[in-house]
């Protein structure tokens, strides 16, 4: 070992944790962590129960190539978290990390010196990537998503106050968590750290461990909800609804018909029939931003479906969705705004609360639907953003396929989503100055999100919040080029590598 390479490592710790490996696993990620430039001395593996005889056997093989042990205990783990002289403690849990890992991951976290916790990308076992985004809260709640190797300093996790014992199998997940409600800075690394093991199945009780981490996280900010297991690892958090606030649906219309499923129907007609019929959440108007030339027995039909929950404004200028929502949104009385295309049809009735809840968390702006084509393929799980033009995650791709870090079941981050179906605060949308009227047809909802980052705020996909879009069949969908040269006068720096959605 080098000067360099023995300076790197009086730097460093690396905590092993064996839990779901067999003894063999766990000695083959040792000796990949030795091999990436740890001394022994600073290589504990985690056992839980080291007393017992079914860790006799891991001991004496870790112990043979001059490796410690620690119980898998929060009073053990925070002793040795108080006497490390460690200034970075890498966290190791099922995968066989780089072997350039010390130099790739301690370069990050000089280089970055705000950085608390960062974490990384990896790939399978054949090789495949796992690309990870930038720290996403919504999204951890739902999946710990962190991946084989979190580094964090000591410091850091000191001001913390180390481990919990309440965390107990799910510490990662905990510490992550709190440093975030604290106000630390966790990162991505965006370098492969380690060739990650994936496990399908629960192990060790993680799964349920995990469940009780987020909901006493939860608990502990103030935010009421409930936790729903999906599959291992996987959550569904159910956001209760804070008041009754009257949420405006927004919906610009020409009172268009057409053929779906075999069956002529008014599109706008049909839209709002299927949201009265299906929709769990009452405390809604419908303000319906219609063109002058829509037939008059349309606005009949929607005055008998609506009653006094309707609220119609006249368009009789030439097409512009922007100016088109605008209206609507000065005509709007609701708290919050659910901006809505007429060719939509509801698939799940608790749309609004998977939306409004997530919505009303600190640091949300807005929030968008699952939304598919006709043929029940997918047609957006958020937006992506690269090389300065906007695409939806996704889409094209068979109902039920997910990625490999679960985007198409998770709450989660995302770098935009389409006013196609998208709610956000009333007070927000006039904050950031609505829909620009420079972008009449297309690209409008991209400036609109990028408005809303620019506040602080994020972006939010909701898989639990689905519905039909029948794309096109009231509008021309082609895009005018003169769309794009003024997205990108504006946004071109901030759309040239897609960072949330780096799996679909």
């Amino acid at each position: 070992m080098s000067v360099s390479d023995a300076a790197l490592a009086a730097r460093v710790e690396a905590w092993i944790d064996s839990a779901g490996c067999s003894v063999g696993d766990v000695m083959r990620i040792t000796r990949a962590v030795l091999e990436a430039g740890f001394a022994p001395a600073g290589v504990k593996v985690m056992v839980e129960h080291p007393a017992g005889d079914d860790a006799s056997e891991l001991i004496r093989e870790v112990e043979s190539v001059g490796v410690g042990v620690l119980a898998e205990e929060a009073a053990e783990l925070n002793g040795r978290l108080s006497t490390t002289g460690a200034e970075l403690l890498f966290l190791i849990r099922k995968g066989f990390v780089e072997a350039d890992l010390l130099p790739k991951a301690v370069g990050f976290l000089d280089r970055f010196s705000a950085v608390d916790v960062a974490y990384g990308d990896s790939v399978t076992v054949n090789g495949l990537p796992r690309l990870r985004p930038p720290f996403s809260p919504m999204r951890l709640r739902a999946n710990d998503y962190l991946g084989p190797v979190v580094a964090a300093r000591v410091s850091a996790l000191r001001r913390l106050g180390g481990f919990r014992p309440e965390a107990h199998r799910a510490h990662v997940l905990d510490l992550v968590l709190r440093a975030h409600a604290e106000g630390l800075v966790v990162a991505l690394d965006p370098q492969i750290m380690a060739t990650e093991q994936l496990t399908r199945d629960d192990f060790a009780e993680t799964s349920p461990s995990q469940a009780a981490v987020v909901a006493a996280h939860l608990e502990r900010i103030g935010v009421r909800a409930s936790i729903e297991a999906l599959e291992p690892f996987v959550r569904r958090v159910r956001y209760e609804i804070e008041g009754d606030p009257l949420v405006s649906i927004v919906i610009p219309t020409r009172g268009s018909s057409a053929t779906i499923a075999g069956r002529d129907r008014v599109l706008v007609v049909e839209a709002i029939r299927g949201i009265i019929e299906r929709s769990t959440y009452r405390n809604v108007e419908f303000v319906v931003v219609a063109d002058a030339e829509t037939p008059p027995e349309t606005v009949e039909a929607l005055e008998e479906l609506c009653g006094d929950r309707l609220r119609m404004a006249l368009w009789d200028a030439p097409f512009n969705f922007s100016a088109k929502m605008n209206r609507g949104a000065a005509v709007a009385r609701g708290d919050y705004l659910l901006l809505l295309n007429d060719d939509v049809e509801v698939v799940t009735d608790d749309w609004i609360e998977s939306m409004l809840g997530l919505a009303q968390q600190e640091g949300v702006g807005i929030v968008g639907a699952q939304l598919y084509f006709e043929d029940s393929t997918v047609q957006h799980a958020g937006q992506i953003y690269t090389g300065g033009v906007a695409g939806h995650a996704a889409f094209g791709w068979v109902g039920g396929r997910d990625d490999s870090i679960k985007s198409m079941n998770t709450d989660h981050e995302v770098s935009g989503v389409t006013a196609a179906c998208a709610l956000m605060a009333r007070e927000l949308y006039f904050e950031v100055g609505g829909f620009t009227l420079a972008l009449p047809g297309n690209y409008n909802d991209v400036d609109l999100n990028l408005k809303i980052r620019a506040t602080g705020r994020s972006a939010v996909f909701s898989p639990s919040a689905r519905l039909y879009h029948f794309e096109s069949k009231s509008r021309d969908p082609r895009i005018l080029e003169s769309d794009l040269t003024t997205l990108q006068g504006r946004w071109a720096r901030r759309m040239q590598v897609e960072l949330y959605s780096r799996m679909l």
